[in-house]
């Protein structure tokens, strides 16, 4: 599916491959389980834009490096360097952002390959995707609260776009996570399949996309996200919200307890 001579990367991390009519955007980071750092984030946009100017590409597949591990999210452990002020905090929410919004604005459709950990900011690139595809040991969460975070505000619209209200809370609330088959019960994943079967059935749906009118597809992907992201929501309320968090003693004391491999004790401060 893929061609290897065609690789666009300035780093490992992470790795864009074109061939063809099939582009693939791997999360190249397997000794953290593909929890990406700040650098990683900051290059999806560039390789997404290689992928709308510089390919015939009609679909793209975004997995992670190793077969085994989708993505765990941002890498905790620079927190304290990149993600330990507002200033900085913000900044990292932002990149985020962008990295979301440019999977999902990429014209063409996205399927996210989900192995194993597909958390926080790993289930944000998933959402971002227009299709989810899992293997059964696949999980799915949303940790921000464990870690005195708001999960960003710009970014929950592809939650809602995927899942209930309620079940978009759950995930919120309690940072829990869940199987595949609850992912897929409540709409996080399209489909959840054995090991064995994921490459076979992404080929079988690529193979089918690529086969009908590119123009078709553009147009169905920009109506389906114009209508399921409502464009009249006030945000300012859900940022200041997110703003506070990122002020807070709790944030402070959510990264140091991960990495010290202790609960956190919050006091709502």
């Amino acid at each position: 599916m893929t061609d290897p001579d065609a690789v666009f990367s300035e780093t490992d991390n992470p790795q864009l491959i074109l061939g063809g009519q099939v582009a693939e955007l791997v999360l190249n980071a397997p000794t953290r389980k593909n929890a990406l750092p700040l650098a990683a984030w900051e290059r999806i946009p560039t390789l997404v834009q290689q992928i709308e100017t510089h390919s015939s590409a009609r679909v793209c597949i975004v997995r992670g490096a190793g077969g085994q591990n989708f993505c765990a999210g941002a890498d905790i452990s620079e927190f304290e360097a990149v993600r330990s002020n507002p200033v900085s905090a913000k900044r990292y929410d932002d990149i985020n952002v962008a990295a979301f919004k440019a999977l999902r604005l990429l014209s063409i459709p996205v399927i996210a390959a989900i192995h194993g950990p597909c958390l926080g900011g790993g289930l944000g690139i998933a959402l971002a995707c227009d299709i989810r595809l899992a293997t059964r040991s696949a999980f799915f969460g949303i940790p921000a609260a464990k870690l005195g975070l708001a999960y960003p505000p710009e970014a929950l619209g592809d939650l809602l776009a995927a899942v209930p209200p309620a079940d978009a809370k759950q995930l919120l609330f309690t940072g829990e996570r869940f199987s595949a088959e609850r992912a897929l019960q409540m709409g996080l994943v399209n489909e959840v399949l054995d090991e064995d079967k994921l490459e076979s059935r992404i080929e079988n749906l690529c193979s089918s996309i690529c086969a009908n009118a590119p123009l078709s597809l553009k147009a169905a992907k920009h109506a389906v996200n114009q209508l399921s992201h409502s464009s009249d929501t006030n945000l300012g309320t859900a940022l200041r919200d997110a703003q506070t968090c990122i002020d807070s003693e709790d944030y402070r004391e959510g990264y140091r307890a991960f990495l010290e491999k202790r609960h956190p004790v919050f006091k709502g401060r």
